[in-house]
């Protein structure tokens, strides 16, 4: 969840929302940032209200933590509190002392002025009335401390009504994008204008959009060629960023979204930073919040579309407090440093490894796999898996194999591994009642449990619904007839007209293009786990009770039963 730091008038402003972490960064004639997604920087707004001398000792711990890029708020608010009279002190003590230690800036420029607020929008959250005005701002700030700002950040988080109102709106914020982007690059082509960093939210109402949301109707709106980079903030207090894969709305499930949205723009070469990232000590405690912050470290730079990580913040506002805004620093309000401060380091300092599960899976180089969208993981059965753009991969006892994502995604939300190779549209997982996925692009994914696939043969073409029902009955519909299963009499085929064995199928049979995929190393086919022993005849009617008055209520309640489960 994003933090929700709140922007409060001292005379004219405080603070926003900023988490970042920078790493390899370079500040010559020119400040530059190491795009990479090993780059560790800090992101840090409550600098901005300090007097020079606390200015000057944060950046003096931020420069100890090996650390050289920082993301700093500059609210236009505090600026141009009154329309073409600027006041750029609040400013020049924060940049300049950065400059001075040789760490490069991330200006994020928000905090809309009374005088430039929209009808209906609030006093620093509210849409700029005027895009023009924004972006002339913007561009008086780069020009101002030219060579010391590596990239702009234009606005943070509009997809929450906390920092965009009167209500977030994409297609207004792509204006914003349009008329701050060309001003940049006419005073420094080589600044980074970056997109707000938008939270990992959900869609509530008119008040919060979902980030995959929101950057889709971006590109719909026109904002391709209008940022260098986009950006996100994955803060979720109570997952690991590594344990977002296959659960919904996770940081880390919305981050391969939005990927796969650049994707199918064309926006393949461009990266997406973490302009804030962190965690609070009031949440779990100290130990926790290293704990985050090392594994969002280790597993961003498994991320070939990933840039530089920006971790919130340098210093506890208030070390102890239950507040979870007041204890996000690396460093305790005293200053002495926490854990996370030292992880940070190793971070910035490029000693965080690559790890050995991730080593593994870099020697795929498969492209009919597609390019990665998540970092190493463990599926729920203990394997390790890799989502990438066409198909999952998973380190099984028998080497490397491979799923579509439609099967991966059914078959457990990417999160039980196979045990078979996918061939002739289906495979089978690690299931303890056994699992089977059928799939072509036809007839989509659908599943259905060991009984079923245990008297399926492939005649019956592939799955067209799930396997449906419940205890005393299921059935499961093919593309020539379907499969019912009930605890007395098992699973039985029931095919359709023209079809089964003796038959010719009739003219109106389609043929399903069954798709393959391609599997690093091939594996064995463990016979599929199923239930109790069953039929493959083609019957369509119940048998007669016989003689024996047990045999018949017996048989009479088989029927029923396999009526009731869609016979």
């Amino acid at each position: 969840m994003a933090v929700i730091v709140g922007l409060v008038c001292t005379t004219t402003i405080s603070r926003d929302l900023v988490h970042n972490r920078p790493r390899d960064v370079f500040v010559t004639a020119t400040a530059t940032i190491n795009p990479a997604a090993t780059t560790t920087a800090i992101a840090d707004s409550d600098v901005w209200g300090l007097d020079q001398a606390g200015v000057d000792k944060t950046m003096d711990m931020i420069k100890a933590t090996n650390v050289s890029a920082v993301r700093l708020m500059i609210p236009w608010a505090a600026v141009e509190t009154t329309k073409g009279t600027l006041n750029w002190s609040s400013i020049d003590k924060t940049v300049n002392s950065a400059a001075a230690r040789n760490i490069a800036v991330v200006g994020m420029v928000n905090a809309t002025p009374r005088w430039a607020v929209v009808s209906g929008g609030q006093y620093l959250s509210s849409r700029p009335a005027s895009t023009a005005a924004y972006a002339d701002f913007v561009a008086k700030f780069v020009a101002r401390y030219a060579g010391k700002i590596a990239a702009v950040e234009i606005w943070n988080e509009p997809n929450s009504v906390t920092f965009w109102t009167p209500t977030p709106d994409p297609a207004a914020y792509t204006e914003l994008l349009k008329a701050a982007y060309p001003k940049v690059k006419a005073i420094d082509p080589s600044v980074v204008v970056i997109s707000a960093g938008l939270g990992a939210i959900q869609s509530v109402g008119s008040l919060t959009i979902n980030p995959v949301a929101y950057v889709t109707q971006m590109y719909a709106a026109g904002a391709k060629p209008y940022f260098d980079a986009l950006s996100f903030h994955p803060y979720l207090y109570t997952l690991k960023f590594s344990g977002g894969v296959g659960k919904a709305n996770s940081p880390l499930q919305q981050l391969m979204d939005v990927r796969k949205v650049m994707i199918a723009n064309g926006d393949d070469n461009k990266k997406i930073w973490a302009t804030e990232y962190g965690q609070p000590s009031s949440s779990g405690g100290e130990a926790r919040e290293n704990e985050y912050i090392a594994d969002i470290l280790l597993k961003w730079q498994e991320l070939p579309y990933a840039g530089p990580m920006f971790i919130y913040t340098t210093r506890d506002r208030a070390t102890g407090s239950v507040s979870s805004q007041s204890t996000f620093g690396i460093y305790r309000t005293d200053w002495t440093p926490k854990a996370a401060a030292q992880t940070v380091r190793a971070g910035a300092s490029g000693t965080i490894a690559k790890s050995a599960e991730y080593q593994q899976f870099s020697t795929i180089n498969d492209a009919a796999l597609g390019t990665v969208l998540s970092p190493v993981y463990k599926t729920t059965d203990g394997k390790w898996a890799q989502v990438r753009t066409v198909s999952t991969v998973f380190q099984t006892g028998n080497g490397f194999v491979s799923s579509p994502n439609p099967v991966a995604a059914k078959a457990g939300s990417y999160l039980l591994s196979p045990t078979t190779q996918f061939t002739n549209g289906y495979q089978d997982f690690n299931k303890s009642t056994g699992l089977r996925v059928w799939y072509s692009e036809a007839t989509g994914a659908h599943s259905a449990a060991g009984h079923t696939a245990k008297v399926w043969v492939p005649e019956l073409g592939l799955a067209t619904t799930d396997e449906t029902g419940g205890p005393t009955g299921t059935y499961t519909s093919f593309e020539y007839g379907k499969i019912t299963w009930n605890p007395l009499t098992g699973a039985k085929v029931i095919w359709a007209d023209g079809h089964g064995p003796g038959t010719t199928p009739t003219s109106t049979t389609t043929t399903t293009t069954i798709p393959t995929t391609a599997t690093t190393v091939p594996t064995t086919t463990p016979p599929v786990t199923t239930t109790p022993p069953v039929t493959t005849t083609a019957p369509t009617t119940t048998p007669k009770p016989a003689g024996n008055p047990i045999v018949a209520v017996l048989t009479l309640l088989s029927g029923l039963l396999g009526s009731l489960g869609g016979r």
